[in-house]
């Protein structure tokens, strides 16, 4: 059931693994505490990218950006935990807070499957994981 998907892009050799598990744990306790989900289906990809292709106002940056692709249908409350990932990796990265950019992307659930399954409609998780949840490899027990 992996509705989230968050992409952290960051300059090639800026972050070293333990601050890169710091990110993932609290990205993960922030997400599961805001939406009620299970950290199992929080999904989180690093993406280095070199100093030379990262731009802002047609200059280079330093920017560091977070994409969190999220089910569609969220409340405004759930939705308004940017600042804690905003915050997030000010403290983890060290970097300014006008270098980083969170943006929430809200994919209807019909428009995701996860392994051959189409995702619940939001309220419907529990019925869908007793429905399906022997289904997923990484769900069963």
């Amino acid at each position: 059931m992996t509705a989230p998907f968050y992409q952290r892009m960051t300059l090639t050799g800026t972050l070293a693994q333990d601050q890169k598990e710091e990110i993932v744990s609290e990205i993960t306790r922030i997400h599961c505490e805001a939406t009620g989900g299970l950290p199992l289906f929080v999904p989180i990809q690093f993406e280095q990218v070199e100093p030379r292709d990262v731009f802002q106002n047609g200059m280079p940056s330093q920017a560091v950006r977070l994409h969190a692709r999220i089910r569609a249908g969220r409340d405004v409350d759930t939705k308004h935990h940017a600042h804690a990932y905003t915050d997030l990796n000010v403290r983890v990265a060290r970097v300014p807070v006008d270098d980083v950019m969170v943006a929430f992307i809200e994919t209807p659930f019909e428009n995701v499957m996860e392994a051959g399954v189409r995702l619940p409609a939001l309220g419907e998780e529990k019925d869908w994981l007793e429905r399906f949840g022997d289904q997923m490899p990484r769900v069963a027990g």
